[in-house]
């Protein structure tokens, strides 16, 4: 029940943070210039453009945001010394961790849904009106599988960046905000690029293979989600059984990374 309480709070002050509403319309924005924008391709080319824009666009804004909020939410009370007046309540440190994530998660989640629903609507318009294909085509037969595609991409894009949310409080247990938002971001470029390297390494039977094996195995592993979202990009459906292993793969790296958080937060000094 305290950890609901820090995580209410913790969501009402992630919202209210300028990066929020910057990204909110930055994300808009890119989204409207993939509607307008054309592409001057043929069969279903604007449709999947909008797609690959939307999907990015999506991912990344809520990535952003949620980096942002661990680094700054938990990283500045630590060092201005609000934990330790929050601590001075009857609150476990755990729930205090717990809670922040909660919070960080659920702004994450509010954003995600704003965006979502301005990305469907101009995947909707995308289709009725100004693909070139789908002109001779009744729109509305042509639009739910051309939406209900993308539904897979923005589930595992959110457990993409709650996971690496999950990292960013661990991280913001220990170090400064600068510090934290910088490992955090090469954190997700290694893990977007891990699938590939190591099976060039495996290929070359490269000496730095055992490291980069447990390196691999560290990162969360990002690349169901870069499949998930090159199937979709060619409208091709997602199996429900891939998208429910790679949501069950993300909450145990979840529950991992932040029970990471609070045994580096049981000794961290306050004071």
């Amino acid at each position: 029940m305290r950890s609901i309480t820090v995580a209410f709070s913790t969501f009402q002050e992630s919202i209210r943070q300028p990066a929020f509403y910057a990204l909110l319309v930055l994300g808009v924005l890119l989204l409207a210039i993939s509607y307008v924008m054309p592409t001057f391709q043929l069969d279903k080319g604007e449709v999947k453009f909008v797609r690959d824009i939307g999907l990015g666009t999506y991912t990344l804004c809520i990535l952003l945001l949620g980096i942002f909020s661990a680094a700054n939410l938990i990283t500045t009370e630590i060092e201005n010394k609000t934990a330790m007046t929050v601590m001075s309540k009857p609150l476990r440190r755990y729930e205090f961790i717990l809670g922040k994530y909660l919070g960080i998660a659920l702004s994450v989640f509010f954003l995600g849904f704003l965006l979502t629903a301005v990305f469907l609507a101009v995947v909707v318009g995308k289709v009725a009106g100004g693909d070139i294909v789908l002109q001779n085509v009744d729109p509305y037969e042509a639009m739910w599988p051309e939406v209900v595609v993308v539904f897979p991409g923005l589930l595992v894009g959110l457990l993409q960046a709650l996971m690496l949310v999950a990292v960013s409080v661990a991280l913001s247990t220990r170090l400064p905000m600068i510090l934290n938002v910088s490992i955090s971001f090469a954190i997700f470029i290694l893990a977007s690029i891990s699938g590939p390297l190591m099976d060039y390494l495996q290929e070359t039977r490269h000496g730095l293979l055992a490291v980069a094996r447990a390196v691999y195995y560290l990162l969360p592993n990002l690349r169901s989600n870069t499949e998930v979202f090159s199937a979709i990009g060619l409208g091709k459906a997602v199996p429900a059984g891939f998208v429910g292993w790679a949501a069950l793969y993300s909450l145990l790296y979840i529950v991992a990374a932040i029970s990471v958080a609070v045994f580096l937060f049981q000794d961290r000094e306050l004071g």
